[in-house]
């Protein structure tokens, strides 16, 4: 049936551009020659009768310029200088000749001797000319806004389909990193500590319950999100032990608010390789998640007490993870922001900013309890016994 609509409103326009223009691009020229030939209503009535003939046969001819040669000549590139000019050839070529025709059935039907002298047919020749360059300018400025409008749809849909594309790539890249560092975990425990290298492997499989489906959509419920976070961190926690500690503070009812899926372990990796790792005391890693201000927005807040760095430089060994975060929002387009700061001796704080949208993309996730040693220091308090 839309096929049908569609067909209809297609056969609809044509006859509309091919009956109703002409009717009214006539009106003009009617008053315009009407009143040259001293007006009246008879005047007027023959004036309109012989610019309704021009109109029509005009409008068939660069109808049939439209439908049949210019599409001919679009097959040309058009990256070279006045590639438009054939296309106004053809239209100009048309409407000419298709006035001559109009004044030929004009003389013979219409108004008998309207060419019967060289001067008649030089004055319907200017006519043509100057009939031609209205109708058929209106007529190639019509198509060519059409066309225009055409390919920057076109042209939005490709940068759409790139964009998606490079997130993919950002979220295919972040896989492998923390499956790396998290096998290097496994090898280091299984001599070290055999019981907790099975535990890791098993988080691990939690982990990855979450991150293959997230990884082939654009977006995950938060809960969801803050659960493979949580998985994530108590692996980490095997490692380090007493030297990672998590604070959470997260606003409550945004569990169903969409996030970019895989968005926030980057940042909590780059945080716990650089201000956990490389020191015996380990560092507070603060993660707080709330509505802003105007209550459009989400913010994430990452903030570690770590050695921080001086602004603008990179820490030794720096990878793709803040790379990738700051990549994927940038293509997020309006509304997502990333914001970094640090200083030496002072920690850093990543700043994570997003469209509040609440949306539902399926069951909530299993999450960790809530007595699980990685997150007991969450705030508020209330929430932990929970």
């Amino acid at each position: 049936m839309t096929t049908d609509s569609t067909s209809f409103g297609r056969r609809a326009g044509l006859l509309g551009s091919l009956v109703l223009g002409p009717l009214v691009w006539a009106v003009p020229f009617a008053l315009f020659f009407g009143t040259l030939d001293g007006g009246g209503w008879r005047g007027y009535g023959t004036a309109y009768l012989i610019a309704l003939v021009f109109a029509f046969v005009i409008r068939a001819a660069t109808l049939i310029a439209e439908r049949v040669l210019v599409p001919k000549l679009r097959s040309r590139p058009e990256g070279s200088v006045g590639h438009w000019l054939p296309e106004a050839a053809v239209y100009f070529t048309s409407s000419v000749s298709a006035s001559f025709v109009a004044a030929m059935l004009v003389d013979r039907f219409v108004a008998h001797g309207f060419l019967g002298s060289p001067r008649a047919w030089l004055v319907s020749g200017l006519f043509a000319v100057v009939f031609s360059l209205l109708v058929g300018g209106i007529i190639y400025a019509r198509v060519f806004y059409r066309t225009a409008v055409a390919r920057a749809v076109a042209l939005e849909r490709v940068r759409s389909e790139l964009a998606r594309a490079e997130l993919r790539a950002l979220r295919a890249q972040v896989n492998p990193h923390f499956l790396f560092n998290t096998l290097n975990t496994i090898a280091a425990l299984i001599n070290e500590n055999p019981a907790a290298a099975e535990d890791v492997v098993t988080r691990l499989a939690d982990v990855f319950r979450h991150a293959l489906p997230a990884s082939g959509r654009e977006h995950t419920r938060l809960a969801e999100e803050l659960g493979f976070l949580r998985s994530w961190l108590a692996i980490e926690r095997v490692r380090f032990g007493d030297r990672l500690r998590v604070v959470e503070d997260i606003e409550p009812g945004l569990d169903d608010v969409p996030v970019p899926g895989l968005l926030f372990q980057p940042i909590l990796e780059n945080a716990v390789r650089y201000a956990v790792a490389p020191r015996a005391e380990g560092a507070t890693l603060t993660l707080r998640v709330q509505r802003d201000p105007s209550g459009r927005r989400l913010t994430a807040e990452f903030a570690d007490d770590g050695p921080g760095f001086v602004p603008g430089a990179r820490p030794s060994g720096h990878g793709v993870g803040l790379d990738s975060v700051r990549e994927r929002l940038r293509l997020g387009g309006e509304g997502h922001a990333f914001a970094l700061e640090t200083a030496p001796g002072k920690g850093t704080r990543v700043r994570v900013t997003l469209p509040l949208e609440p949306t539902s993309l399926g069951a909530p996730a299993a999450l960790p309890a809530a007595d699980d040693p990685c997150v007991a220091a969450r705030l508020p308090a209330s929430e932990a016994g929970t």
